[in-house]
């Protein structure tokens, strides 16, 4: 019975794996696609446990031996930057950067100031900022003075606040004005930094939506190409993991991971740890070094805030 279970749900999650890299062009796969890496992992164990199954049984097949070999080598593509990727821990940063999705449901404001009062930053970036939530970040307009808050009320309203005055800040409505991104620019010893905070919408619940958030990912990194500075941020619920492959839509050659050598930090789904990953990203120019990143406190949104410490050369 071992034997035939662990067979039967290893094609499955195999299954799931292969398909959503095969066909992540339909937002159904794109949605299995976030956590494929998870269903290969079972997957591997499952097939442990099948070979284990047969040799106690004397039913030995060496071709059963090949997903020992291969998953741990895929497995490794996909998430070993998060643990062994280049960065600059150890050195003193600059500059340090936290976004929240604060969840537009969330009314257990007090939260957010407490975590907030004990974790600066210069620079705070918010999503799903509705107005009902705005009256409840005056705190963060006096300890941030240079900010801009585009208020929704649906889950998209967004806002950028910082100690450090604007040189340049403005709206960004790549698909309409309901879903507002920002492209701010500020300047960290002499030197100018761009930082574009967004979200797109999630590629759930029909094939439109999941269109949309494509485009919006080719024209933001249309946008960051263009950008004249060596110094780019780009910041916030982007509603994708790595592990789908149409995250390349938005993944410039200029940028690279800030969570990279710093482990998974998977900061959604805050309510359900065995649904957990890391659509909030933070990817950062290459020429910018990466000193720490880090998972904050709980703050009863269904997001955790993420947390970078930069240093801007």
């Amino acid at each position: 019975m071992l034997t035939k279970w662990s067979r039967v749900l290893f094609f499955v999650f195999l299954g799931i794996y292969l398909t959503s890299k095969s066909f992540y062009q339909y937002f159904v796969f794109d949605m299995l696609a976030q956590y494929s890496i998870y269903a290969l992992i079972i997957a591997f164990f499952l097939c442990m446990i099948y070979n284990y199954s047969i040799r106690k049984e004397e039913k030995k097949n060496i071709l059963w031996l090949i997903p020992l070999v291969a998953i741990p080598i895929i497995t490794y593509k996909n998430i070993g930057n998060f643990y062994f990727g280049e960065n600059a821990k150890g050195e003193k940063s600059n500059f340090k950067i936290t976004s929240i999705n604060i969840f537009s449901q969330n009314e257990e404001f007090q939260h957010l100031k407490k975590y907030l009062s004990k974790d600066k930053s210069d620079v705070i970036v918010l999503q799903e900022l509705t107005p009902a939530w705005q009256k409840h970040v005056e705190f963060i307009r006096k300890e941030y003075p240079y900010y801009k808050e585009e208020v929704r009320s649906n889950n998209f309203g967004i806002a950028i606040y910082s100690k450090i005055p604007f040189s340049k800040v403005s709206t960004k409505n790549y698909i309409d004005e309901m879903h507002p991104s920002i492209l701010a620019e500020i300047i960290v010893d002499a030197k100018p930094l761009s930082i574009l905070v967004t979200h797109p919408v999630p590629p759930l619940p029909n094939q439109a939506r999941f269109e949309r958030r494509n485009k919006q990912y080719e024209l933001m990194k249309q946008e960051i190409d263009a950008l004249p500075n060596e110094n780019i941020i780009l910041v916030g619920d982007l509603n994708s993991t790595v592990y789908s492959p149409n995250f390349k839509l938005v993944q410039s050659d200029k940028m690279k991971d800030a969570r990279s050598g710093f482990g998974l930090n998977n900061s959604w789904n805050a309510f359900i740890p065995i649904f957990r990953t890391n659509i909030d990203q933070c990817w950062v120019s290459k020429k910018i070094k990466v000193t720490n990143f880090y998972r904050g406190d709980d703050i009863k949104s269904d997001h955790f805030p993420i947390v970078a410490e930069l240093k801007i050369d």
